[in-house]
C-alpha cells in the first residue's frame, strides 16, 4: 500500500509541470467589436498570449504576458513572433505588470494577417522579449485562429 502511495506521490510530482502546461488552451471570443485570440488556463488570469482586435476600427492589440526582468516600463521594445522559418517583429510599449513584478510588452497595430497566416501554419509559436523565448504549441489553435481570422478580416 505505501508502495503504490509513493508511486501515486511520484506520479504527480513529475506530471506537475506537464499538466500546467497542458492547462493551457487556445480560446477565441468575440465580444461586441472586439475579437480575441487567447493562449491561457481557462476561468483564470493566466494567460502567455493575448490577440485582441477591433473590425471596425482594422486595428489590433497584442499582449504578451512572458514577463521579462530586463526590460523598463514605458518604454519602446519588439515583440518577435516566429513559426518555424517565419518570423515577425512588432514595436510596442513596456508596461510593468503588477501580478508578478515583471514587465511585458504591449503592441497597438493595424490588422495584420500576416499574424494570422503565422498562427495557421506550423506546429509552435516562439515568443521573444529580449532575447527571452517561450514557445507556445499550435496544437489545438487552427478552429480558434479561423474564427479569429473571420471575425477580424471579414473573411
Amino acid at each position: 500500500m505505501k508502495r503504490t502511495a509513493l508511486t501515486f506521490s511520484l506520479a504527480l510530482m513529475l506530471a506537475g509541470p506537464a499538466g500546467a502546461q497542458e492547462a493551457r488552451t487556445w480560446m477565441f471570443n468575440f465580444d461586441s467589436d472586439t475579437a480575441v485570440l487567447q493562449y491561457v488556463v481557462p476561468d483564470s488570469d493566466e494567460a502567455v498570449l493575448v490577440i485582441a482586435c477591433e473590425p471596425g476600427k482594422k486595428s489590433m492589440r497584442i499582449n504578451e504576458f512572458v514577463g521579462s526582468a530586463n526590460l523598463v516600463p514605458g518604454r519602446t521594445a519588439h515583440l518577435k513572433l516566429a513559426n518555424g522559418t517565419a518570423a515577425l517583429d512588432y514595436a510596442g510599449q513596456t508596461v510593468a505588470n503588477e501580478m508578478d513584478g515583471t514587465v511585458n510588452i504591449e503592441v497597438s497595430a493595424a490588422v495584420d494577417p500576416k499574424l494570422i497566416a503565422l498562427l495557421k501554419a506550423g506546429a509552435t509559436l516562439t515568443i521573444d522579449i529580449a532575447g527571452k523565448q517561450t514557445a507556445i504549441p499550435l496544437k489545438d489553435a487552427a478552429p480558434h485562429v479561423a474564427e479569429f481570422e473571420k471575425a477580424c478580416l471579414r473573411r
